[in-house]
């Protein structure tokens, strides 16, 4: 029988080694769940924009957390990319040391991107949240933002400096000490504990808001169903859980972990983006936008609010347009030219 290497030199392609049986390799795999992932991100992030910007309304700071979330993604799948290339996926007693090195470079830095995403998603909505809340909700609130980014945070430094020097994390011959792959995975456990149980927060906090505005049922449900889809994303922290086993496991690939890292951002960027796309499926473009969140404001105020002061501009607004035939006079008097955001973003 010839030699494969030899014949694959004479029909002049790469000798690529079949993996010993129970070994296959997982690279293509992972490259198409993420980038899956990474296409309907991108879609459902653009059509949150396009939702906004379409009908003349600026982004805000819960955008812009949210737009470097889907960077830092995509970021980390790219990495994930060109970490298969050098071998990820496939088993480390199949791979060179020059390769594991390699890959465990790409890899942990990929890693650090997905940190990144995880924790900026969360702030993204925390801040959508803030906008439609006030009193001790907004306490609370900003308690979830400030333990989110100290608790995620000191898991990225974590990633990087587990072991002493930096480069000895993937360069395992180099002298030097390592946190024991217990306690890496132990701490990692608790973080992916402590994300699900925020994700599962921030999906369940507009039921209170929400549940209680003066509205129709059915403009309540959809906005409940809307706006709480973020627990499927406490769920796949939870199911992140059960991958931990690979970390220091030299007999394993770390696929299942990098796609359920993969998949709490980029399914949080997904959850985020669905309440905006509710001005995609109104009855007719005349209609008026959905203003479901305005009306959740508290009524027990004495004193006018701002949002009081806004409808009424609205209301005054849509009178004048009725009532003028010189549309450049309502035009001048429109309330959507007013610089304040807070009150429009659900539009």
């Amino acid at each position: 029988m010839p030699n494969p290497q030899a014949l694959a030199r004479i029909l002049g392609r790469d000798y690529e080694p079949t993996p010993p049986a129970g070994h296959e390799t997982l690279g293509p795999y992972l490259l198409r769940v993420i980038w899956t992932l990474a296409a309907l991100s991108s879609l459902f992030l653009g059509l949150r924009a396009y939702c906004k910007l379409s009908r003349g309304h600026r982004l805000w700071w819960d955008d812009y957390f949210l737009i470097a979330s889907w960077v830092a993604v995509i970021y980390s799948i790219s990495l994930q990319t060109v970490a298969v290339h050098y071998g990820l996926g496939m088993h480390y007693e199949d791979l060179s040391d020059a390769e594991i090195s390699e890959l465990g470079l790409f890899s942990m830095a990929a890693g650090f991107g997905t940190i990144l995403a995880t924790c900026w998603t969360k702030t993204s909505f925390a801040i959508t949240l803030l906008r439609i809340s006030d009193g001790h909700m907004r306490h609370f609130i900003w308690f979830i933002i400030i333990s989110v980014n100290l608790v995620l945070g000191s898991n990225g430094i974590i990633h990087w400096i587990q072991c002493w020097p930096v480069q000895k994390t993937w360069h395992s011959e180099m002298d030097g000490s390592c946190f024991s792959p217990d306690v890496v995975r132990g701490y990692n456990t608790a973080t992916a504990v402590f994300s699900g149980v925020m994700d599962i927060l921030l999906a369940l906090l507009p039921w209170r808001i929400i549940w209680t505005a003066t509205i129709n049922k059915r403009e309540r449900l959809g906005a409940l169903v809307a706006m709480s889809t973020g627990v499927l994303v406490g769920i796949i922290a939870f199911l992140k859980i059960k991958t931990m086993y690979v970390i220091g496991n030299a007999s394993a690939t770390t696929v299942d972990l990098q796609i359920f890292g993969t998949a709490e951002p980029a399914t949080a960027i997904m959850a985020a983006s669905i309440p905006m796309l509710r001005v995609l499926i109104q009855r007719s473009p005349a209609s008026k936008p959905s203003r479901f969140i305005e009306l959740v404001r508290s009524r027990t105020d004495t004193a006018p609010s701002a949002l009081d002061t806004k409808r009424n501009a609205e209301d005054s607004w849509e009178e004048t347009v009725t009532r003028s035939p010189d549309p450049a006079h309502a035009r001048l008097r429109s309330p959507d030219e007013d610089d304040d955001e807070r009150y429009r973003w659900a539009s």
